[in-house]
C-alpha cells in the first residue's frame, strides 16, 4: 500500500547537449547501487514521436482505435496509452510510476519543473554563463553537472560537479536530500492513503487507523474475501465522463 509521503522527485534540466542524458545515467547507476528502486521519465520534444513501429502489431493494434496496448515480452512490459500530454502536469505523469518506486528521476520538462519548490533540481551546464543564468529562473538547485572546464562560477555556492569524473559526489549531494525521506516512506508503506484526481490527502496516524480497520471490516465481509490483515489493497472509484 503506498505510504501518505510523496516519491521524492529530481529533476534533471539544461540545455540542449550539457549532459542531462548523462547525468541520469550516472544519478541511476549511483542511486541503484544503494538499493534505491529508481524510475525515470524523459521529456521527448520530437513532434510526433512515438515509441511504438509502424507496421508492427502494437501499431496496427492503437491504429485500429486501441486507448491503451500492452506489450508483453519475456523481460519487458510496456504500457503504450495513447492520451494528449501536451497539459499534463509533473504528478500526472509521474503517477504512473510503480507505488513501491524510492525515486524519480526525470529529465527535462524544465516547464514544468523549474519554479517548482517541491522539485530539486540538478542543472547541466557547459558554461559559467549558463550557471549564473540559471540561478535566476530555476529554484531550488541541488548540483550543477557539467563536463566543461570552463563552466566554474565564483558567483555561484551551488556545488558544481564533474560527472564523468565524481559521480560518488553527486550521489552522496543527492543522497543527503533525499535519504531520509525515502528511509521515512519506507518506515510507513504499510500505512492508508487516499488520492484523489493524483492529490494525496493528510491523513494522521489515527485517521489511517480508523480508515484501514473500517475497509478491512467492510472489505471481510465479501465473498471471496480472505482477510487476515496484512494485505495491500488497492480501491478505485471513478466517475464515468459523460
Amino acid at each position: 500500500m503506498p505510504t501518505n509521503l510523496p516519491t521524492p522527485i529530481i529533476a534533471v534540466v539544461g540545455s540542449r547537449h550539457s549532459g542531462k542524458t548523462t547525468t541520469v545515467e550516472a544519478m541511476v547507476r549511483g542511486l541503484a547501487a544503494k538499493g534505491y528502486k529508481v524510475a525515470t521519465a524523459k521529456h521527448i520534444h520530437q513532434t510526433g514521436f512515438t515509441i511504438d513501429t509502424q507496421g508492427r502489431d502494437t501499431w496496427r493494434h492503437s491504429q485500429a482505435g486501441a486507448h491503451t496496448v500492452v506489450a508483453v515480452a519475456a523481460n519487458e512490459l510496456t504500457t503504450i496509452k495513447k492520451v494528449a500530454t501536451t497539459k499534463f502536469s509533473l504528478s500526472e505523469i509521474v503517477k504512473n510510476c510503480d507505488d513501491n518506486i524510492d525515486v524519480i528521476v526525470v529529465e527535462g520538462f524544465r516547464g514544468l519543473a523549474a519554479q517548482d519548490p517541491a522539485v530539486p533540481k540538478i542543472v547541466t551546464v557547459k558554461s559559467k554563463r549558463e550557471v549564473d543564468e540559471a540561478t535566476q529562473v530555476i529554484k531550488p538547485i541541488l548540483a550543477f553537472t557539467t563536463m566543461s572546464p570552463h563552466a566554474e562560477s565564483d558567483k555561484v555556492k551551488t556545488p558544481l560537479v564533474d560527472v564523468t569524473k565524481e559521480p560518488e559526489r553527486l550521489i552522496e549531494i543527492i543522497d543527503k536530500c533525499i535519504g531520509p525521506i525515502i528511509t521515512k516512506r519506507r518506515e510507513t508503506r504499510d500505512s492508508t492513503s487516499i488520492d484523489i484526481n493524483g492529490n494525496m490527502l493528510p491523513l494522521n496516524p489515527y485517521v489511517q487507523k480508523v480508515t484501514r480497520n473500517v475497509l478491512f471490516g467492510v472489505i471481510s465481509t465479501l465473498k471471496g474475501a480472505n482477510i487476515r490483515g496484512n494485505e495491500n489493497i488497492k480501491i478505485t472509484i471513478t466517475t464515468p465522463e459523460t
